[in-house]
């Protein structure tokens, strides 16, 4: 309550039809304007009064005759400090600006009388006082203060004045004022009307923007500008999602942070760093603005996040290469196994039957090679051939616990100090498959170690719940690192870079947690270390009990 109610275009109200309501914030301002237009002019005519009067009595020798022009002086700046207050309240604008045209046509009346009635030099007075009535109230208003006015003059020359005017004075003068309400209020009127009609456009491009606003910020793909300056002019919310960077931070500044706006016009993929640190694989269509007169605006990048569609792709593509090499192993298993069987039994008759230690020795040898190489050979199919997850409850530090207890009497740990830190991790999952995973990620890590000539090292293990319900388990050495140009291979099968190495190890630690539905992924910098990690999703809602366990399967180095 109290506050003012803002100009509606179109708007009428019930006590002015056909002119805007001044009961408005446009109503108030206007009538500030015209109080002080108002001052201005009753201050100049004092001052014009006191020029006069004070010529008049040097001419003449008298006293000073203008004492009672600035009595109305001094009471017009009452009245109009009286009329600020009631404005300042911003109530019953209306009656304030009937209030202020009285005031008007009053002060010129009374200016008119003391300065010679039909001769005065102030008759524009009310001229000007026609004019505030067509800006506070628009025609109407014009209309009443012409009434007034003409009132008040007739009122002056014919009942007030000692000597009357002539009738075509009288006539003139009264036209005068009419017309002048006519002209005015014309001009008001088609001033309220273009406001009104400018008003109307305005909500309508408002609307306008703030649908196509709310359509740029709606998509999903980011939209990123640039000015023709190559400054950043606007980024959408999706854009600054993607990038990590919100609006306000980046424009009017360069956009070198997003290369692909290097090109003019094109069209491809990049690997980006957000503002995050968070590594994407982003799709972008670049090209260049024009504005209405085809001279250009600037340019503008679309992107979008491509970075799980690629891994997706990868994915599949992965299984499409262990579904052929699926399809070898069997083949290879029958033209394999059965050659080394007859090779390992003949050579162990003549090794019973060789007379000399050296040809024994050798035998020997050519066995536990044989041996050797069956072991490839099963571990190829085991890893070619895989066996679907019988997931149930389980928790990953306790899995994790048990593998690290047996690892640490493997010999491959001889020399490796082990640090758990496992926090009671629910998840779902193939416990014997997840203790396999565990162990190859154990080996990996100590055989890096080895391989570096490390006497001594250390393997930090990490088991933890996700916040969506999931579970993450993590590995890490500070070992040599991994080089960049061989970390995007760790996971290849048949990748190794140790000499009697199958580069199986890991790459069936991917296989295990896709089929697990979760994501492993490798962190190194060189000459500090390496950490895998394994993240595995929340169970299923009304997932049944674990159907059973099998015998762990056999590490893969």
């Amino acid at each position: 309550p109290g506050a003012p109610a803002r100009d509606a275009p179109g708007a009428t109200s019930a006590a002015y039809p056909g002119a805007a309501p001044p009961e408005g914030d446009g109503a108030y301002r206007r009538q500030v304007w015209l109080s002080l237009f108002r001052l201005v002019l009753v201050t100049v005519l004092l001052g014009g009064t006191a020029a006069w009067d004070w010529q008049r009595a040097v001419a003449r020798g008298g006293e000073l005759q203008g004492g009672r022009l600035y009595g109305v002086v001094l009471v017009t700046y009452l009245a109009s400090l009286a009329l600020a207050l009631a404005l300042r309240a911003r109530r019953r604008l209306a009656v304030v600006a009937a209030a202020q045209l009285v005031l008007d046509v009053s002060l010129a009346a009374v200016v008119v009388a003391l300065t010679g009635f039909a001769d005065s030099v102030f008759l524009f007075l009310f001229v000007i006082a026609v004019v505030e009535g067509s800006v506070l109230l628009f025609r109407r208003g014009a209309l009443l203060a012409a009434a007034l006015a003409t009132v008040a003059y007739l009122g002056l020359v014919l009942l007030v004045a000692p000597a009357r005017p002539a009738l075509p004075v009288i006539f003139a003068q009264s036209g005068a004022l009419l017309a002048a309400a006519a002209l005015s209020g014309y001009l008001a009127e088609q001033l309220r009307r273009t406001g009104e009609r400018l008003a109307a456009r305005e909500v309508d491009l408002a609307d306008l923007s703030a649908i196509h606003e709310a359509i740029v910020q709606s998509v999903t793909s980011g939209l990123l500008t640039l000015d023709d300056r190559g400054r950043v002019a606007f980024l959408n919310r999706a854009g600054e999602e993607l990038t990590g960077r919100r609006l306000d931070e980046v424009v009017g500044r360069p956009a070198g942070w997003f290369p692909a706006l290097a090109e003019v016009a094109g069209r491809g993929e990049l690997d980006f760093v957000n503002g995050r640190g968070e590594r994407l694989r982003l799709g972008y269509s670049t090209f260049a603005l024009r504005g209405r007169g085809g001279e250009p605006a600037g340019r503008a990048a679309i992107f979008q996040d491509l970075t799980r569609l690629r891994a997706m792709e990868e994915r599949v593509q992965r299984s499409e290469r262990l579904a052929d090499l699926g399809r070898v192993a069997a083949g290879l298993a029958h033209e394999l196994r059965n050659p080394l069987a007859s090779m390992s039994g003949s050579l162990e008759l003549l090794r019973g039957a060789a007379a000399r230690e050296e040809d024994r020795r050798l035998m020997g040898i050519v066995l536990r090679e044989s041996a050797r190489l069956e072991q490839l050979v099963s571990r190829f199919l085991d890893y070619a051939r895989p066996v679907a997850p019988r997931r149930g409850e389980a928790d990953l530090a306790a899995l994790a616990a048990e593998t690290l207890e047996v690892f640490a009497h493997d010999p491959a740990a001889a020399h490796v100090r082990l640090l758990p830190a496992l926090a009671p991790t629910p998840c779902w999952c193939d416990p014997d498959q997840l203790r396999q995973v565990v162990w190859n990620l154990l080996l990996n890590a100590a055989q890096a170690l080895a391989g570096a000539g490390r006497e001594a090292g250390t393997i930090r293990v990490r088991a933890a719940p996700e916040p969506d319900g999931g579970a993450r388990l993590e590995v890490e050495d500070d070992g040599p690192g991994i080089p960049p140009e061989e970390l995007a291979q760790v996971f290849t099968p048949f990748f190794t870079t140790r000499p009697r190495g199958t580069g199986l190890g890991l790459a069936t630690v991917q296989r295990v947690v896709d089929a697990h539905g979760g994501a492993v992924a490798a962190a190194s910098v060189p000459g500090e270390g390496a950490r895998f990690t394994v993240r595995l999703p929340p169970p299923p809602d009304g997932a049944p009990a674990a159907e059973g366990a099998r015998p762990p399967a056999p590490g893969l180095g």
